[in-house]
């Protein structure tokens, strides 16, 4: 597990509800946020992390990797709703009625 925002994070959800972008870029240059995608199963995710240079312009690849809009803050971030997750709701809330 990996900690945020005073939080353990087990998956990419947690990650995004509880998202400090400080805490993710300081995840990111100590190396636990790779071994953390890695022991989440999220290896393709991993993968990805080790090809961006450290002196680059590393915060909007880590949003593309996430999926996140890279305009909004991290607050914002937390209150979005993926796509995907809208859809799952509607299937769901379809399927009930």
């Amino acid at each position: 597990m990996m900690f945020m925002n005073g939080e353990y994070v087990k998956t990419i959800e947690d990650l995004k509800r509880c998202l400090s972008l400080e805490e993710l870029v300081y995840n990111y240059y100590s190396g636990e946020l790779e071994i953390w995608l890695r022991k989440i199963g999220e290896t393709e995710k991993a993968d990805q992390l080790q090809h961006i240079q450290k002196d680059n312009a590393y915060l909007p690849t880590l949003f593309e990797l996430f999926g996140w809009n890279p305009e909004l803050s991290d607050e914002e971030i937390r209150r979005s709703e993926d796509f995907s997750d809208r859809m799952q709701r509607e299937k769901i809330a379809s399927i009930e009625s």
